[in-house]
């Protein structure tokens, strides 16, 4: 106001007619000087403008009384109209921008907050989707209706092809059609299921299946060469602790997880490991690209604030989160299915809470808690069209474990590795297949049933009861295949996520975890991250002699009538041992059409080509980057070829190794030698496989190889030898600086440099000697070079 203040009911009256007013403050007071102010706020924008387009400036004349009741020569009062100052605009914008150390963290907390809250729930349910097989529409019951009574009734309907498994009575049927003779295309062999199990894997059946039917303690660890039959054996004995039970819950096929390690390491960016991992254990939503902008979001903030926001996380980070999901999931897996067999329980009262293996002998009154440990014994179903066989007699209470400091496991065979994947494009189902043929993903129960009662009660002669808890049975499986560093390259940390992952599932009781390897290599790892307790180790070894040929001459008779052994075969099949890949590879070449004695000599060539390969590389180059010498390999070699094993220690302490345990370790690691332990110390060594004793024996009697090798071997003897004498000749030379003994020469006496002396002169001869055998060896051998080997080896 310039002059007095104007009332507030004139300046209303005066305002009003511009547009609805709000509120109206009273003048307040003001420093001197200062004109004194009402505050007029309007419903909205346009009234306020028109009344400060048209008022500003007018005089405003407030005619009061005087106190006497006449009335006052009125006074005007000037009206200046102007804006409020306006709300800051974008201030919250600006506000986060110019306090980046405040705002990125407490968003990194909201979107991990989103996170938990929201996605987990979700990923978890999809795992779980996975594990129960919710989705898999052949396993619903209408489907599995309309398949039985409608499409197999149909006129157009077509015998699924080989190999197919519509339901498990097709299963059954293909599998008996594909050891049909006619059947170009052979099944994969199992001896076991060909010629009876040998004691050994009937001892490994025995204890795989104690430890799935009981409560998990710790990790199983199922090792042996490639082609045991380690995938069968597993698919076979996890048949039977879902049929052995009398709960039509506890009976459903155990819920497995199948991990294959390989899909992993083949990954070439971290994205690529997560995404291959998520598909795998059925992790949804993935959002991979988001790692890429959180490593840029992170790289921005150290520009701007100098240090990382915490956007980005590592590979290991993002892996330890996809299976801490997965174990959640597993867990409601398992109570799930836990509940579902307490509700038959309290529906079906009259039937017991427990499954009861009766023997065949009368059981004493009370079962001791010794008894009770006694296995039961089991049989596998048919097989490929046969009877099934035993997996075992009664089960002792002690199975094989192994310590701490057992070696670690290597890599498992790649058909259980591709098992069960259906998130990974292209994975092979061969593991599904294997589990299909079990039992496992259709109901053969009824169909094994007569197998099961006629193996209780003709292998159990004299036995107690077995009591079994069937809540065991909720618990879900993880395999854990293609467990190896040497597949890993430099991904061999995320093994230790893994493996501390399988460690958590078995101390909170969550899963049976079983990992499928070809050796021991990478037992350290999960033995690190399980230090409270030791490992199940359950080993598979090549068949015996006997096994071996029975399982050749059963499938070589079913090529054809014609087909036949004779003695002469049968020496020739004994050179490839008890491996099965190698059995399986005769009998494809038998099927093509070679006899016995070709298809032999054919794998022993390939294998001396594969072998020199592996173990000498194909150049200078490459043989640098084999974690062992050349020498040292070709000691091994031609050592083997002479005898069947050799002593670990000896081999260790001599040339060209000197206790070089890491390259003996590594030709073990690469299947060239295979390392024998007696209470995890090793003791000797053998062959890699039973063949490459005759492959050594074809790389040794090969004139021109042998010389080669010879001449480099000789070589590095001799400037060992020489490196001998030279340290010898220092050390006289500081013998004669520190003069001898009184009464002592450089030949003889009895003082102390004296004998040092002797001492080292006699070393020097023996060295000197050597030299001289060594170097003669090595003209020789040059001459049969230069004669293309025409001049065999002098012995």
């Amino acid at each position: 106001f310039e002059g007095p203040d104007v009332h507030q009911e004139l300046l209303y009256d005066i305002i009003r007619p511009y547009g609805r007013i709000t509120s109206m403050t009273k003048p307040t007071p003001v420093p001197a000087g200062s004109l004194r102010f009402v505050t007029v706020t309007f419903s909205r924008i346009r009234p306020a403008i028109l009344a400060k387009n048209c008022l500003y400036g007018i005089g405003v004349a407030d005619t009061t009384l005087s106190t006497a009741g006449t009335a006052t020569a009125p006074t005007k009062t000037r009206l200046m109209f102007t804006y409020e100052r306006p709300l800051k605009a974008h201030w919250v914008r600006d506000w986060m921008s110019s306090h980046p150390r405040i705002v990125l963290p407490i968003v990194a907390f909201l979107l991990g907050g989103l996170t938990y809250t929201i996605f987990d729930p979700i990923r978890s349910f999809f795992i779980k989707s996975k594990v129960m097989g919710y989705f898999e529409y052949q396993d619903w019951r209408i489907v599995k209706f309309f398949r039985k009574n409608v499409y197999q009734k149909l006129s157009f309907h077509i015998v699924p092809a080989m190999g197919s498994s519509t339901s498990a009575k097709d299963s059954s049927d293909t599998s008996t059609s594909e050891t049909s003779p006619d059947n170009k295309k052979a099944p994969p062999s199992s001896i076991a299921s060909a010629a009876g199990e040998w004691k050994e894997r009937q001892d490994a059946e025995q204890a795989l299946l104690m430890y799935l039917v009981d409560s998990p303690s710790t990790v199983a660890v199922l090792h042996g060469p490639q082609g045991s039959g380690k995938s069968k054996m597993l698919a076979k004995v996890l048949s039977l602790t879902s049929q052995l039970s009398q709960n039509q819950a506890a009976s459903e096929p155990r819920k497995t997880v199948v991990i294959d390690c390989t899909e992993i390491y083949k990954a070439g960016t971290d994205a690529g490991i997560v995404t291959s991992l998520a598909a795998q254990t059925g992790y949804w939503p993935v959002f991979s690209f988001l790692s890429s902008m959180n490593n840029m979001i992170d790289l921005a903030s150290v520009g701007l604030i100098g240090q990382k926001a915490g956007f980005s996380t590592t590979v290991e980070e993002q892996m330890k989160e996809i299976l801490e999901v997965t174990a959640g999931a597993l867990a409601q897996v398992s109570e799930d299915l836990k509940g579902k067999i307490e509700k038959e329980k309290k529906a079906n009262p009259s039937k017991p809470a427990k499954i009861v293996v009766p023997p065949t002998a009368p059981a004493p009154a009370a079962a001791t808690s010794d008894d009770k440990e006694v296995g039961a014994a089991v049989v596998d179903g048919k097989e490929e069209g046969k009877e099934g066989s035993l997996i075992g007699k009664a089960v002792s209470n002690s199975v094989n474990v192994v310590s701490n400091s057992v070696t670690a496991v290597s890599s498992s065979v790649s058909a259980v590795g591709s098992a069960v994947q259906s998130g990974v494009a292209g994975a092979s189902h061969e593991f599904q297949g294997l589990l299909d043929k079990a039992g496992l993903s259709g109901d053969k129960k009824e169909d094994n049933k007569e197998d099961i009662d006629w193996a209780l009660s003709a292998h159990n002669p004299g036995g107690v009861p077995r009591i079994l808890d069937e809540s065991v049975n909720a618990l879900p499986v993880v395999i854990l295949s293609n467990f190896a560093a040497k597949n890993a390259g430099k991904k061999e940390d995320l093994l230790d996520v893994v493996a501390g992952w399988a460690a958590s599932l078995v101390e909170n009781k969550i899963a049976h975890v079983i990992v499928i390897s070809d050796g021991r290599e990478n037992m350290r790892r999960l033995a690190k991250a399980l230090p409270s307790k030791p490992l199940l180790s359950i080993s598979l070894g090549d068949a015996d002699p006997a096994t071996a040929m029975a399982f050749v001459r059963s499938k070589i008779t079913a090529l054809g009538p014609t087909q036949s052994l004779t003695p002469e075969d049968e020496a020739w099949i004994e050179k490839l041992g008890g491996r099965a890949s190698d059995l399986d590879t005769l009998i494809h070449k038998v099927q093509n059409g070679l006899n016995v004695r070709d298809a032999v000599q054919t794998i022993v060539a390939q294998g001396v080509g594969e072998l020199r390969k592996a173990a000498f590389g194909d150049d200078v180059d490459d043989a640098k980057d084999l974690p062992w010498k050349p020498e040292q390999a070709w000691s091994v070699l031609k050592a083997l070829a002479k005898h069947d094993e050799l002593s670990y220690a000896e081999v260790l302490l001599e040339f060209p190794f000197k206790g070089d345990e890491a390259a003996l370790r590594a030709m073990e690691h690469a299947e060239l030698i295979s390392i024998n332990a007696t209470d995890g110390l090793p003791i000797s060594i053998k062959p890699g496989k039973p063949i490459y004793r005759y492959v050594f024996q074809r790389l040794v009697n090969d004139n021109i190889f042998r010389a080669v090798q010879d001449i480099a071997y000789n070589n590095k003897a001799i400037a060992a030898e020489e490196a001998t004498i030279k340290k010898c000749e220092e050390e006289l030379l500081t013998l004669k600086t520190i003069g001898l003994d009184v009464g002592s020469s450089v030949f003889g006496g009895t003082g102390a440099t004296g004998s040092r002396a002797t001492y080292l002169l006699g070393k020097m001869r023996d060295s000197q000697e050597k030299i001289v055998v060594k170097e003669k060896e090595v003209k020789r051998l040059k001459v049969v070079l230069s004669t293309l080997g025409a001049e065999p080896p002098k012995a």
